[in-house]
């Protein structure tokens, strides 16, 4: 009986090192499938483009021609650099954030009693889109009488400036 035993002891330490083995092995292959999938056979990869000092819009082109995506814009004006860095190599479709720089802001000049033609060149020459307002007035003809928004006021590149101008005595009935 004890002989019995033996062998059952034996053919169970035997099943034991026969599992031990194949769970080695399977260990084993699934480490090295593991490892060619995340280091051989790595997704599709680009280049970011460097695209500091291009439009918002002139980016998003670039960095789409490049396989990536716009993620967040921070400020606006110009591109001044991003995230991921230009020249890093990144995944296909990955997100780029873009940080730009604040707009400009210039000042309204108090042009008061300035001739027409010159307030709408300073005016047009800071980068402010003119409106002009004519009034009837007894005065000079031809002179800013007064400017929306007021002297002193900080506007963006493109915004629109009022200015009032006296285009002589009214009619007299």
């Amino acid at each position: 009986m004890r002989s019995a035993q033996a062998q059952k002891a034996s053919n169970k330490a035997l099943r034991n090192v026969l599992n031990f083995i194949v769970f080695l092995l399977i260990g084993s292959f699934l480490g090295a499938l593991t490892f060619l999938i995340f280091f051989w056979i790595r997704p599709a990869q680009t280049v970011v483009p460097n695209v500091a000092g291009t439009s918002v819009e002139q980016a998003r082109k670039m960095l789409e021609n490049a396989g990536l995506k716009v993620g967040q814009i921070h400020g606006e004006g110009t591109v001044q650099f991003t995230v991921p860095q230009a020249e890093s190599k990144v995944r296909k479709g990955r997100a780029v954030n873009l940080f730009c720089e604040e707009p400009r802001k210039f000042i309204v000049p108090n042009l008061v009693g300035v001739p027409r033609e010159t307030a709408e060149a300073i005016l047009r020459g800071v980068g402010f889109k003119v409106r002009m307002v004519q009034m009837p007035f007894k005065g000079v003809d031809g002179r800013v009488m007064g400017i929306y928004p007021p002297p002193g006021s900080e506007l963006k590149k493109g915004e629109e400036v009022s200015i009032l101008i006296d285009v002589g005595e009214p009619g007299r009935d």
